[in-house]
């Protein structure tokens, strides 16, 4: 680091003994120490530190498709109302339910156009059905 060989460490250490004097050697070693120690200290959490925030960072700039806006969150409100209204459900739970209580208004819608009773009501009319209905149901049977 300071690339010093013995014989510069020996003169130093000469030079200081001149200009400190030897009673005060071992303070100004030991406060050298510990300068030194907290100097290392520093660099290497400020290293550490550095090291940190580069890899926040690079985690930052990474694409992360959980936080991107999708295309849908870019349509506008009354767009998406509707197709929250047409989209079909997701959810198993709520899908069932909603199959369970189509099949139910099924079986009344079934149950109250029963051959030959194909009105509801007290004042309705009889339907008439038409031609194309009429030969596709008779082609079914």
């Amino acid at each position: 680091m300071l690339d010093l060989g013995w014989a510069e460490l020996a003169f130093l250490l000469v030079l200081a003994l001149v200009v400190v004097g030897p009673q005060d050697l071992p303070k100004l070693a030991r406060t050298v120490g510990k300068l030194w120690g907290k100097l290392q200290r520093f660099y290497r959490d400020s290293l550490q530190s550095i090291n940190k925030l580069e890899t926040e960072m690079d985690l930052a700039s990474q694409v992360d498709p959980r936080n991107q806006p999708s295309y849908y969150d870019l349509l506008p409100e009354h767009v998406r109302r509707a197709m929250e209204q047409a989209e079909p459900v997701r959810d198993a739970v709520q899908h069932q339910q909603t199959q369970a209580m189509y099949e139910e208004a099924m079986a009344e819608i079934k149950a109250a156009h029963t051959p030959g009773t194909e009105s509801v009501g007290a004042n309705a009319q009889p339907v008439k059905k038409h031609p194309i209905a009429a030969s596709t149901t008779a082609s079914a049977s």
